[in-house]
């Protein structure tokens, strides 16, 4: 998917300038991955936001519709990855993208081992089921190489953050609603892909990279 990502990048600028190329490489970017992502994280901002009790929150995060919290969340972190890609020169913009997915798909490796599934059954459950301590260390040893490859002694930053966010997550879910869902593994996703081209974006600004 970076691989794509990236590719795209490159090729965007010949055509489209940057605030057009930044919204057609995250329309690339969901339709990667069907939405899937963005779906858990509307669904779980609704339930955390809507739901006073946990039996109410899980409830709410399995109906099919969508509320203003979810909406909100959705617009909100398109337009955070939309706004950094168009803020970024093309030869980080390129990096950036190869890198956010792979981070994105830490953050619930993590989180998988820190908190256990709220429910016995459900794609949180089966998830957590696979995660042992041996795919964290490998996945981790993927993001610390990419990150540095790409980014430089800067990405060791981006890795933190992204390990920081699911522990955070994890903790928060733990007293909330007893554990994670599946919906919150495709949030969790989404939020750590935003929150990395957005630290990037943060040191380019201040000339760090």
């Amino acid at each position: 998917m970076g691989g794509v990502l990236a590719g795209a990048a490159l090729a965007v600028p010949r055509f489209a300038p940057p605030l057009v190329g930044a919204v057609l490489l995250v329309a690339l970017w969901v339709g990667l991955t069907g939405g899937l992502h963005l779906d858990g994280l509307a669904d779980t901002l609704d339930g955390l936001g809507g739901g006073w009790s946990r039996e109410e929150a899980l409830a709410i995060m399995r109906d099919a519709g969508t509320g203003a919290y979810g909406v909100t969340g959705v617009v909100l972190i398109l337009a955070l990855k939309i706004a950094a890609l168009a803020s970024l020169p093309v030869d980080l913009a390129w990096r950036a993208l190869l890198v956010a997915p792979v981070l994105g798909r830490i953050g619930p490796l993590v989180l998988a081992r820190l908190c256990p599934p709220a429910r016995v059954e459900g794609a949180g459950h089966a998830f957590a089921l696979t995660v042992g301590p041996s795919a964290l260390v490998a996945a981790s040893g993927v993001g610390v190489v990419a990150a540095l490859a790409l980014v430089g002694p800067w990405g060791a930053l981006l890795v933190v953050v992204a390990v920081a966010e699911a522990a955070l997550f994890a903790g928060y879910l733990r007293r909330r609603i007893g554990g994670l869902t599946g919906d919150c593994l495709g949030a969790l996703v989404e939020t750590t892909e935003a929150s990395t081209l957005g630290v990037t974006v943060v040191l380019a600004h201040r000339g760090l990279l």
